[in-house]
């Protein structure tokens, strides 16, 4: 394990809510982009920690605090199914196919823009089609995945996953894991993830959001989360990195050291959003 989860520095539809009927979410582009990232909480020096702050599993000393994860690419270790959903997709449509590299350079949300963007033609068909392929085939889930969780519950954290994916390929996934449990909030089939954290963020006084895009952190932003971008999923490190995310993670149970060093309390919102 890599003891120093890493500080950045400056330099889709309906959603039932805590139903373990659980996806990646969908808010306005375009507002997302007009919001500038929390300079403050990218300055804290704080954000390095080190090998002198250990998992503690029986201290209760994350009561106050919210981790929200993104799902696919984030807990699930699917980039290969994606591409194979991808695929399945363009090949039904006599499209060519994509390879992993061309697919992590292409990805985007909302899903039926990234389809839009591969010249299909029917995109809502399309994402039906994509969720199908996904939720008939496993996934292994990021290695340390079932501890970390246990561990952050063990301190008192409130634990949930919001994703934009759909709620069939997200709960067969929680099913076929054995994650299900370590769950309080599921929310799947986000339309606008944006808007899905927000309503949870009174829950605690301090609330975190896990994804592996550009795109989960400019939403854990807008809802005032602190953002925690993670290397392996759907995007490059670098594409993460440009979204400047509070911290950059490359191992789930690196998530741990990094919550005991992260300011307590809310983020700052980003210029340009409404509180």
């Amino acid at each position: 394990m890599n003891p120093n989860p890493r500080p950045v520095p400056h330099d889709p539809e309906g959603a039932a809510e805590r139903s373990r009927a659980p996806g990646r979410a969908t808010p306005d582009q375009a507002a997302l982009d007009q919001a500038a990232p929390d300079q403050a909480a990218l300055d804290q020096a704080t954000l390095r920690p080190t090998a002198s702050c250990p998992a503690a599993p029986n201290r209760a000393d994350l009561g106050s605090t919210l981790v929200l994860f993104d799902w696919n690419g984030t807990i699930a270790d699917d980039v290969e199914r994606a591409v194979r959903a991808t695929n399945a997709v363009l090949t039904a449509r006599g499209l060519p196919e994509l390879t992993a590299e061309a697919f992590r350079a292409r990805w985007k949300l909302p899903m039926r823009a990234f389809l839009t963007g591969l010249d299909v033609a029917d995109p809502a068909a399309g994402e039906q089609h994509w969720n199908r392929a996904m939720a008939s085939e496993p996934a292994p889930v990021r290695g340390n995945a079932a501890a970390t969780l246990d561990t952050l519950r063990s301190r008192g954290a409130l634990l949930g996953v919001i994703s934009a994916a759909g709620s069939d390929a997200v709960g067969a996934d929680l099913r076929r894991t054995g994650l299900a449990d370590r769950f309080d909030i599921v929310l799947a089939g986000c339309a606008a993830k944006t808007a899905a954290l927000s309503g949870h963020r009174h829950l605690r006084d301090r609330a975190v959001y896990v994804g592996d895009t550009e795109y989960d952190i400019h939403c854990a932003r807008a809802a005032r989360y602190h953002a925690v971008g993670i290397t392996g999923g759907y995007r490059e490190p670098g594409d993460l990195r440009s979204s400047r995310p509070d911290a950059l993670i490359d191992r789930l149970d690196e998530l741990v050291p990094l919550l005991a060093v992260l300011p307590r309390g809310l983020a700052a919102a980003p210029e340009g959003t409404r509180a």
